[in-house]
């Protein structure tokens, strides 16, 4: 991912030198030398990418330069809070001195690294191309709308039949797997099923839930439960759970969908069956898995083993991404696509992603480039990604490859909030700003540009905020892009519940109540921190510490009365999330001086009675 955020720091370096801060300072040679190094290495590094998939010499080499990038990256960022500093303190101020004799000589060591790293590039001998900067997409509005299905009609009434006809006098729960490998449209063959009419009519109640590598007893059946009655439980223990569940089952003739198992635990299914078991005949449940074993495990009836899509079904579904709805196609590119799809191996989800990957191609060069890449030829127990995905991602414009990555961050089957993944991307510098558009439109043509590519999924619409899922073979591709481009030298977001390391944030969601302080002294490159549902009463004063912070979450803790008055030292603070800090009497006086926040999130503070002055300056 380095190319991609190459590009932004090389522009964030030239806005340095060209505004009166890098005069202030006087660094602007400094810089000009640093930019000039990038600009070198920059031209090489798309072969790089393609080629570190085999030689991991150019792999290590890759992750040099990252780490590199980050580095003036925050250089960059304390430059910017020095010179507030500058400007009340004087520059004769012996802190403004120290300040400048600290940066030149990491400036310096900085240029030594670079030079080495330059140097080492002409050992692999990478094919210099030209970056073009993407220009704005014309289909930008929200497309919310899923295809049209393709292939599956003859396994949709298959499936239906076996549940209404075969097994609707069955005494017993029966449980119909659905068998296939990643990508061949097991969960949307699965919602087909599900809102069939002729099933709608037959089962009562529907439910469905997405299992995926948790099968957790006690979390499932609570699950199944708010699904049915769509309200929260008092209880909290598992046998009260059991217990409401077959209350809410008994007699009825219900269909139970559990999407993406992996369970293979033999006694883990059989505590849940039995929980299950007091429905009336012909009550089924319905799975969908990867795995064999799985199914042999939970299923009463014969798997149904799910096959790979049909050449013509796939181009179907290939061209429906491809070309907008009455676009002329070239024949051309007919050849070409045809031969492409080929390659997609009869997986439904390739067929998408390429189609997608094509959508704003219509170079005969562009297309005969995809079909001739050489991840095609990449061995696929290597990869353990489909090489479409890995292609797809390599074709995308340079401003949306970090955009995609760092959606690893969130676990698989996470319904992610679009407008919270925009300022998250706008935290990290992921966004480049456009003339007469606002970064949150730039962001959101990012988004929309990466759902036409097929790269997010399941979009659904709750009270004015757009959710989106990621199919679980994409999340796996962000995640191998992500842990490939970080080290332990340059963290730049912990999950402490997952314990996986990645990009300057810091995520604290539903932590213990034993926080500590002095963690954050730890962690002074941050851009994200995310303190939502953490049980502590005050935000320590080093805070103001975190000059690189952007986004800061708070959101859901209840005991947290005010904030310190050290967090108004955050000059590039973007979002301060404070909803349902219930206890929050108020606000530090001095708010208005945080000048770069663009979020304010109040909802939901019960106890916070006034604001603070000037806070209407912030705009």
């Amino acid at each position: 991912m380095a190319e991609a955020f190459l590009r932004i720091l090389l522009e964030n370096i030239t806005s340095f030198i060209q505004g009166e801060l890098g005069l202030l300072l006087g660094f602007e040679n400094e810089f000009e030398n640093i930019s000039s190094r990038f600009s070198t290495i920059q031209a090489v590094l798309e072969d790089a990418q393609e080629k570190q998939l085999k030689d991991k010499a150019i792999k290590n080499w890759l992750q040099k330069l990252n780490a590199a990038v980050y580095k003036v990256d925050d250089l960059l960022d304390e430059c910017k809070a020095a010179r507030l500093e500058q400007s009340r303190l004087g520059c004769h101020h012996p802190k403004a001195i120290v300040f400048r004799h600290k940066i030149g000589k990491r400036i310096k060591e900085m240029m030594e690294k670079l030079d080495a790293i330059a140097k080492e590039r002409t050992d692999f001998h990478l094919h210099e191309k030209i970056i073009e900067r993407q220009v704005a997409r014309p289909e930008t509005g929200p497309v919310l709308t899923e295809p049209q299905v393709y292939g599956r009609d003859k396994e949709e009434d298959e499936i239906v039949k076996i549940l209404i006809n075969n097994v609707s006098n069955a005494q017993e729960l029966s449980v119909l797997p659905i068998v296939g490998m990643g990508g061949l449209g097991k969960t949307t063959l699965a919602q087909m099923v599900f809102n069939d009419q002729r099933v709608t009519e037959h089962f009562y109640p529907k439910i469905w839930i997405c299992v995926s590598d948790d099968f957790d007893e006690k979390r499932l059946i609570e699950t199944i439960i708010g699904n049915i009655e769509r309200s929260s439980l008092d209880v909290k223990d598992l046998a009260s759970f059991q217990k409401k569940l077959q209350q809410l089952l008994n007699g009825k003739r219900y269909l139970l969908v559990l999407d993406d198992v992996w369970n293979e635990d033999q006694q883990k299914w059989d505590n849940l069956r039995v929980v299950l078991k007091v429905g009336a005949s012909g009550a089924s449940v319905l799975t969908t898995t990867r795995l064999e074993k799985v199914g042999s495990v939970m299923g009463t009836l014969q798997p149904y083993q799910l096959s790979n899509l049909s050449q013509d079904d796939c181009w179907l579904l290939f061209i429906q991404r491809a070309f907008r709805h009455q676009e002329e196609i070239s024949p051309n590119l007919v050849a070409i696509g045809k031969e492409i799809v080929k390659k997609s191996g009869g997986v439904p989800l390739a067929a998408k992603t390429l189609g997608g990957l094509l959508r704003f191609k219509r170079e005969k060069r562009e297309w005969e480039h995809v079909r001739d890449s050489e991840i095609w030829n990449l061995p696929q127990d290597e990869m353990s990604i489909l090489p479409a995905l890995r292609l797809s991602y390599h074709h995308l414009p340079l401003d949306l490859r970090q955009c995609f990555a760092y959606c690893a961050v969130f676990p698989k089957d996470t319904k992610m909030e679009k407008k919270k993944v925009i300022s998250l991307w706008m935290a990290h510098g992921f966004l480049l700003s456009r003339r007469n558009l606002e970064l949150e439109d730039v962001g959101n043509e990012a988004w929309n540009e990466l759902y036409l590519r097929s790269f997010f999924q399941e979009i659904e619409v709750r009270y004015g905020n757009t959710y989106f899922k990621m199919h679980d073979l994409i999340h796996d591709l962000a995640t191998s892009l992500f842990s490939a481009n970080t080290s332990s030298s340059n963290i730049r977001e912990i999950n402490v519940e997952s314990y996986t390391h990645m990009m300057m944030s810091i995520g604290f969601s539903e932590v213990v109540s034993s926080y500590s302080p002095s963690l954050l002294q730890k962690f002074v490159s941050l851009r994200v921190l995310n303190l939502s549902y953490s049980k502590f009463e005050e935000l320590p004063s080093s805070i103001g510490d975190l000059v690189h912070l952007r986004y800061l979450d708070l959101s859901s803790n209840i005991e947290i009365r005010s904030l310190p008055k050290q967090l108004c030292k955050l000059q590039n603070l973007q979002t301060l999330d404070l909803q349902y800090c219930t206890s929050l009497c108020c606000l530090p006086k001095e708010t208005s001086k945080l000048v770069s926040l663009r979020n304010l999130l109040l909802d939901g503070c019960q106890s916070l009675t006034c604001m603070p002055p000037r806070i209407g300056s912030l705009t």
